[in-house]
């Protein structure tokens, strides 16, 4: 039997009822159920601007000139001066593609049963790049910013080198709030109104929100975007929100990752990331006119009369000051 049969055949069957008086016919819902991830918080939150080129360059300050005390009738002085260095961050791209069939966009339109979905489509191409650079903040391949080893971002978890765990059974909130305090007791660098915000794994907030329960700790609220409400902490550096952001990995038991030693045996790792957000920029590569959005191109009708549509950006994310200005909390939990 052809193909062709088969489906004909198939067609046959379409109706959901043939009898005396009735022909019942499948319909659907216009509208296509629909509850997609589409966007994340970080991404919204984090400033984007444009790349000085490919590589983006900047300079990074890390010492001062050096004091030092000297008897007061014999002034003598050491000559110092500051310490700048070079910091380069090359450019990544991506990108999403559809391929639409003219004669599929014209029977879907001709039968005016879902007339947006083309325009539901392409818009899908667009989310597609946002959700792989979102999976690319944290858990980004490339494992270094200045010799590209792969093709994806670094991320966050890999270029945060200020690294604490807290043990199966210790007070996550403790543990957290330490760690803030820790990078606030940084004597060369100051980091006070700085410290922004702490995201992690939705299955750490929960941890989370089980420990303040059970200590009964309130938890105060924190809106992060508009319309979207999240707990937050008291620390030393003020009330920091909790922002759970499902894009941040896991580690698995018996697994080691983002230097850190391996897991125990049975124990997960779950990560929390206390940031200076102002200290994080996505640097951004667009052309003449500046424009921080993915780009939809309808690259034309190719032989078969398919018509190909391209999102792409060109962008990568640096978090500046990854020694100290940011810090990556392994959390090891069951």
């Amino acid at each position: 039997m052809s193909n062709i049969q088969a489906k004909l055949m198939d067609l046959s069957a379409a109706a959901d009822y043939l009898g005396t008086g009735a022909i019942e016919v499948p319909e659907f819902d216009r509208e296509i159920m629909d509850v997609l991830r589409r966007s994340s918080v970080a991404l919204q939150r984090i400033e984007q601007k444009p790349a000085t080129g490919h590589p983006h360059r900047y300079f990074e300050q890390t010492a001062l000139a050096s004091g030092a005390a000297v008897d007061p009738r014999n002034i003598s002085a050491t000559a110092t001066g500051p310490t700048r260095v070079e910091r380069p961050a090359f450019i990544k791209a991506v990108t999403a593609q559809s391929n639409i069939s003219q004669f599929d966009k014209d029977v879907t339109e001709q039968q005016g049963q879902f007339a947006s979905v083309v325009a539901k489509d392409v818009n899908d191409i667009i989310t597609a790049v946002e959700l792989k650079r979102a999976s690319m903040l944290w858990a980004g391949t490339d494992t270094s910013m200045s010799a590209p080893t792969t093709l994806e971002w670094m991320g966050g978890l890999a270029q945060i080198t200020q690294q604490a765990t807290i043990a199966n059974g210790a007070s996550i909130i403790d543990g957290l709030k330490s760690q803030v305090a820790v990078m606030l007791a940084n004597q060369t660098y100051k980091l006070a109104g700085k410290i922004s915000a702490i995201y992690l794994n939705p299955l750490l907030a929960d941890y989370i929100d089980q420990e303040a329960k059970a200590s009964r700790i309130t938890l105060d609220s924190v809106e992060v975007v508009a319309g979207v409400t999240v707990a937050a902490i008291s620390t030393q550096a003020g009330k920091l929100p909790l922002i759970a952001d499902a894009f941040m990995p896991t580690t698995a038991a018996s697994t080691a990752a983002y230097g850190f030693t391996a897991t125990p045996a049975n124990i997960k790792g779950y990560y929390a990331v206390i940031m200076c957000e102002d200290e994080v920029e996505i640097a951004v590569i667009s052309g003449a006119e500046y424009n921080p959005n993915p780009r939809l191109f309808q690259l034309g009708l190719v032989g078969n009369l398919s018509g190909q549509f391209v999102g792409v950006k060109f962008d990568t994310a640096i978090f500046k000051g990854a020694s100290y200005a940011h810090s990556v909390v392994q959390v090891l939990r069951p």
